[in-house]
C-alpha cells in the first residue's frame, strides 16, 4: 500500500511538472511570435512618425512648403536615418506622386478606407516583403502649413500623405533582450519536458531500485541480527567480533554457540563475491553448521562440499573454518575448509601456531575429503580467525596490511580482552586503508579460553616476543 502511495505521488508530482513546463514553452512561443507580429510593427510604426516628424522639422528649417520640392529633404533625412528607413514617397490626396527619395519598390498607392482606418485608430501601415527583408510600410497622413483645410466631402485627409519603409530587422533591436529571454525559456522548457519523460520512462525502475534498497537494508539487519550477541555464551570463552560489508550485505560470516553436548562451536568463513547473492549463500552455509552434529563436522564439511558443487555454480565457492572446543577434554577439534589459518597464540610462551588442517575450499572439488586437527588448549590460549579482507586490506600506495602487522598488533595488545583486541585491530586496519569503503568484507573474531586445562593462568602486563610456528 506504501509503495502504491509512493508511486502516486511521484507520477502526481511528474504530471505538475509537464503541466507547468508545457505552459512555459506554450507562453514563451506566443510571446515571441505576438513580439514578432504586434510589437515589432508597432515599434516601426512608431519610429516612421520619429522620422516624419524629423522630415518636417528639416522641411520647416530650409522653408520649403511645397510638397513637389521635398526630394533634396527626403535625402537629407534617409541620409540621416540611414538603415532605419528604406525609401520615402510622398503622395497628394489623390495619390499622384509628388516626391521621392531611397530605392521604393512597387508602385505608390494610397490603400482604399485608408483615411477612415485612421479615425479609427488601427495602425497606418502593413508588413510586406521587399528586396532587403521584411519592411513596416507606413501611411502618414501630413501637411505644410498649419490650417490648411480639408478637400471638400472628407473622403480624404487633410494636406498630403507620405509612404515609409521601416525594415523590421533595423528596430527588432529593441526587443532583443526579451526575444533572448523567450528563447531561453523555450529550451529550458523543453529541457524540462524532456528531462521529466525520461525520469517518468525511468520512474519504474527508480522506484524499484528505492524498494529493493529497503529490502537490502531489512537483509542487512536481519544478518547483523542472525550474527552472535556480546554477551557472554559460556563461562568456557570469551570472546569479541567485529564485521564490516564492503556492500549492503556481506559475504563472510562468523558464528560462535554452545552445542547441546556443552561444546562450543567457532565458525568463521568467506563465501566468494559479495552482495545478496553471496549472503544468500552465508545464511545456506550457516543454517547447515547449526543443524549439524560437532562430533564429526569434517563429515558434514564434505556433505556441504558435495551440496556447493552440485547446487551452486562454479563460481559459488566458500572457506570455511569451524572450530568445535570440548571443556571436558581441553582440546580443540577444527576443519580449515581453504581459510586463511587461524592464529592460536599461546599463554605464556614466545609462539603462534597456525591452524591449517582441513582440506580445500567447499564448492570446488565434488570428491575432496576433509581431516580435522586437534590442538590441546592451556588457559587463556587466544583464537584470532580473521577473513583476507583483514591482512589484504591495501592502502593508497596498494601495500596490504599483511601479516606481520596483524602478529605485532596482537603482540601489543596481548593483555587486554577478545573485545578489545578485535577493537584495536579494525581500527589499524582502517586506519592503514585510509577510512574508505573496504574493497572487501573485513571480519575478525578473536576468542580466549580463559577455564581451559582448569586453571585460570592468563598473562598480567609482560610482553613478550611473539614467534609464529606453522
Amino acid at each position: 500500500m506504501q509503495q502504491k502511495y509512493s508511486r502516486f505521488r511521484f507520477r502526481l508530482v511528474l504530471g505538475i511538472g509537464a503541466v507547468v513546463a508545457a505552459a512555459l514553452c506554450v507562453q514563451s512561443v506566443r510571446t515571441y511570435l505576438y513580439t514578432d507580429a504586434v510589437l515589432v510593427p508597432q515599434q516601426a510604426e512608431r519610429e516612421a512618425e520619429r522620422q516624419l516628424g524629423a522630415l518636417m522639422a528639416a522641411a520647416h528649417s530650409a522653408g520649403i512648403s511645397e510638397p513637389r520640392a521635398f526630394g533634396r529633404v527626403i535625402e537629407h533625412t534617409l541620409e540621416s536615418a540611414g538603415e532605419r528607413v528604406l525609401w520615402m514617397r510622398v503622395l497628394s490626396a489623390e495619390g499622384e506622386l509628388l516626391a521621392q527619395g531611397g530605392k521604393p519598390e512597387g508602385t505608390a498607392k494610397i490603400p482604399a478606407h485608408w483615411w477612415e482606418r485612421l479615425e479609427r485608430h488601427e495602425s497606418p501601415g502593413m508588413v510586406a516583403s521587399t528586396a532587403q527583408g521584411k519592411a513596416f510600410i507606413a501611411m502618414l497622413p501630413f501637411r505644410t502649413r498649419p490650417g490648411h483645410p480639408p478637400p471638400a466631402g472628407g473622403q480624404h485627409p487633410p494636406g498630403y500623405v507620405i509612404e515609409m519603409a521601416i525594415p523590421l530587422k533595423a528596430v527588432a533591436g529593441t526587443f532583443e533582450g526579451l526575444r533572448q529571454n523567450l528563447i531561453v525559456g523555450v529550451t529550458a522548457s523543453i529541457a524540462l519536458l524532456i528531462s521529466l519523460a525520461v525520469i517518468g520512462l525511468r520512474a519504474p525502475h527508480y522506484l524499484r531500485g528505492r524498494y529493493l534498497e529497503s529490502e537490502l537494508q531489512l537483509a542487512r539487519r536481519v544478518q547483523s541480527d542472525l550474527q552472535p550477541k556480546p554477551q557472554p555464551i559460556s563461562p568456557q570463552v570469551e570472546f569479541g567480533a567485529s564485521a564490516v560489508a564492503a556492500d549492503h550485505v556481506g559475504g563472510d560470516f562468523y558464528d560462535i554457540f554452545e552445542a547441546d553436548s556443552g561444546k562450543i562451536v567457532v565458525v568463521l568463513g568467506d563465501v566468494s563475491g559479495k552482495g545478496v547473492p553471496a549472503a544468500l549463500l552465508v545464511n545456506v552455509l550457516q543454517g547447515a553448521i547449526r543443524s549439524a552434529t560437532v562430533s564429526r563436522h569434517e563429515r558434514a564439511c564434505e556433505r556441504m562440499n558435495r551440496m556447493l558443487c552440485e547446487r551452486t555454480a562454479c563460481e559459488r565457492f566458500a572457506t570455511l573454518f569451524w572450530g568445535v572446543f570440548d571443556p571436558a577434554t581441553s582440546t580443540l577439534r577444527y576443519v580449515n575448509a581453504g581459510q586463511a589459518a587461524p592464529m592460536l597464540v599461546r599463554n605464556g610462551q614466545n609462539r603462534i601456531e597456525r591452524l591449517d588442517e582441513g582440506g580445500p575450499v567447499l564448492g570446488m572439488l565434488p570428491s575432496a575429503a576433509y581431516t580435522a586437527g586437534v590442538v590441546a588448549m592451556d588457559a587463556c590460549d587466544m583464537l584470532v580467525l580473521y577473513s583476507d579482507g583483514i591482512d589484504e586490506a591495501s592502502n593508497q600506495r596498494e601495500e596490504e596490511f599483511g601479516e606481520q602487522r596483524l602478529q605485532e598488533l596482537i603482540r601489543d595488545t596481548a593483555d587486554a580482552t577478545p573485545a578489545e583486541v578485535c577493537a584495536r585491530i579494525m581500527k589499524q586496519v582502517g586506519a592503514f586503508a585510509g577510512g574508505e569503503v573496504p574493497a572487501d568484507d573485513r571480519t575478525l573474531m578473536v576468542v580466549r579460553f580463559p577455564l581451559a586445562g582448569g586453571v585460570a593462568r592468563c598473562w598480567e602486563s609482560e610482553e613478550m616476543p611473539v614467534e609464529a610456528v606453522a
